[in-house]
């Protein structure tokens, strides 16, 4: 069984799991096991998307959410994120893996 994160508000945190695996956000706020994450495009620092601590990967880097907006945090995330080549490539292999699974009959 994996073991939950714990992380302080303001830590960079990979998503490992969900729709989101791969982008990079930063933990907007804290309850028991679930983070809420935040990466000021998709997610605002206002409606932060609550994340079992399990999906997620912690970084070392930290940023200091006093009086920061949503521009300032899509600035600050924005040398971490995937490029769209970087996403579409991702996303190309993980089709090719499930269509091989499909041509062996593995599941």
């Amino acid at each position: 069984m994996e073991q939950k994160i714990t992380c302080p508000v303001g830590t960079v945190v990979l998503a490992k799991a969900g729709r989101d695996a791969g982008r990079f956000f930063v933990v907007a706020a804290v309850d028991g096991r679930d983070l809420f994450i935040a990466d000021g495009q998709r997610r605002k620092l206002a409606h932060p998307k609550r994340k079992n601590s399990v999906h997620v990967q912690k970084t070392d880097h930290v940023l200091k959410l006093d009086g920061m907006n949503d521009c300032q945090l899509r600035k600050a995330l924005a040398p971490m994120q995937p490029t769209k080549a970087d996403r579409t490539r991702l996303n190309d292999s993980g089709r090719k893996e499930v269509i091989d699974d499909v041509e062996t009959g593995c599941h």
